[in-house]
C-alpha cells in the first residue's frame, strides 16, 4: 500500500473549503441492529464482510453507480482514493488540485480529486471525496478489475467502528458513549486513549523494547514496521546489526529485514514480535520527543511505528471515534499465549 505525503501547512483551510476532508453525511434508513444496556444503546448501521487475500491485503465491498466493487481498507490513511481507471469507467468529473498543494502517493504527486456517491453494504455515503491515485495505471494493486481504490478514515470517522479481522468483519455504528458499559458486561477489555493529528489520523504512544514511540494502526500493511532512522537513533542498531533477520529471494536479493522486539500498551504485551525495518520518511521529517513518546515533527501523517494487520488480526477492536478511545479484546488464541 502506497504511503501518502502532504506538504502545504498553510493550505489546510483551503483544503477543508474544497471539501477534501469533509466528513461524510450518512443516510442509512432503518438501523440494522441495536444493542441496549440500561439507558445505553449501540445502533449498528451496517455489517460488512471483508475479503483478505493470501498476501494479507484487506478489501471492503462497496457499490459505485450501482456497480459492485472492492476497495482496499486502510484505517491508517486520512484519505480515500480512486484509481484513474475507475474514474474513467464511472465517467466521474475530475477536478484539479489547488496549486501549491503537494499531496503525493509514493513519489507521484496527486493532481486531481473527484466526488461520487458510494454505498457500503446498503449504507449510502453521498458525494464522497476521493483523490485520484496518480500511479494507478502502472500499479499492480489494480490488476483485479473489481478493485477500484482505497477506503480511508476520512469516510469512516463519522461513525464508531468494530473491526474483527479474525472473522473478516467490519461493523459501523452510530456514535455512542456506551462501549465501556457494554464491553464490561461481556468481556475483559482494555482501553487506549487516542490522539489525532491535523488530518484526523488516530495515533497513540506504544512501548517498543522499553522506549515509547508514536504508533499508528494500519490495515494497509500485513506486518508491523519501524523506520530505520528510529532503530539507529533510539535503539542503536541498523540493517547490518546482529539480531536482524534478512529474507532472501531465489536470486539472492534481500527483500525485507526484521528484528524481534517487544510491544507493550495498555494491557497488551507482544514478546518477540517480528518488526519489519523500512526506510525513513523524507528529509522534512525529524525525530523528536513529543510529550511522553518519540515521533516526527516537520511533516504530517508520519509515525515511527506502524502496527499492521499481523497485530490487528489478534485483536477485536472498537474505535469510539468521537471519544478518541480504542477498546480492544484479545482473541482467544492470543489470550492463551
Amino acid at each position: 500500500m502506497a504511503h501518502l505525503r502532504f506538504r502545504g501547512w498553510r493550505l489546510l483551510p483551503a483544503i477543508c473549503a474544497l471539501g477534501l476532508f469533509a466528513l461524510a453525511i450518512l443516510s442509512a434508513g432503518e438501523l440494522h441492529a441495536s444493542t441496549p444496556m440500561g439507558n445505553c444503546e449501540v445502533h449498528q448501521l451496517v455489517s460488512l464482510n471483508l475479503e483478505i487475500s493470501d498476501s494479507g491485503e484487506i478489501f471492503v465491498p462497496v457499490e459505485v453507480n450501482k456497480t459492485a466493487a472492492l476497495m482496499y481498507l486502510e484505517i491508517g490513511s486520512p484519505f480515500s482514493m480512486l484509481s484513474q481507471q475507475a474514474a474513467i469507467r464511472f465517467k466521474l468529473r475530475e477536478t484539479e488540485m489547488a496549486k501549491g498543494l503537494d499531496i503525493t502517493s509514493g513519489s507521484s504527486r496527486v493532481q486531481q480529486y473527484t466526488d461520487t456517491d458510494i454505498t457500503l453494504g446498503g449504507l449510502a455515503v453521498p458525494q464522497a471525496h476521493f483523490l485520484i491515485d496518480p500511479k494507478s495505471e502502472a500499479s499492480h494493486r489494480y490488476s483485479r478489475p473489481e478493485v477500484i481504490g482505497i477506503l480511508g478514515m476520512d469516510l469512516l470517522w463519522k461513525m464508531d467502528l468494530e473491526l474483527d479481522l479474525a472473522h473478516r468483519k467490519l461493523q459501523l455504528y452510530e456514535h455512542s458513549g456506551c462501549w465501556n458499559q457494554i464491553l464490561s458486561k461481556t468481556s475483559n477489555y482494555n482501553v487506549v486513549p487516542l490522539q489525532r493529528d491535523a488530518f484526523g489520523n488516530m495515533f497513540f504512544p506504544m512501548e517498543l523494547d522499553g522506549r515509547k514511540l508514536e504508533a499508528l494502526l494500519t490495515t494497509g500493511s500485513p506486518v508491523t514496521t519501524l523506520s530505520t532512522d528510529v532503530t539507529k537513533r533510539v535503539y542503536g542498531f541498523d540493517r547490518d546489526s546482529s539480531g536482524v533477520e534478512s529474507v532472501i529471494d531465489q536470486d539472492g536479493h534481500t527483500t525485507s529485514q526484521y528484528r524481534a522486539m517487544k510491544l507493550t500498551a495498555s494491557g497488551l504485551t507482544l514478546t518477540d514480535e517480528r518488526v519489519r525495518l523500512i526506510d525513513p520518511p523524507d528529509d522534512s521529517c525529524h525525530l523528536a520527543r513529543k510529550g511522553s513518546a518519540i515521533g516526527y515533527t516537520g511533516c504530517l501523517y508520519r509515525y515511527p511505528l506502524r502496527l499492521g494487520s499481523d497485530v490487528l488480526g489478534r485483536l477485536h477492536v472498537y474505535f469510539a471515534t468521537q471519544d478518541n478511545l480504542l477498546y480492544y479484546i484479545k482473541n482467544a488464541a492470543e489470550d492463551s499465549r
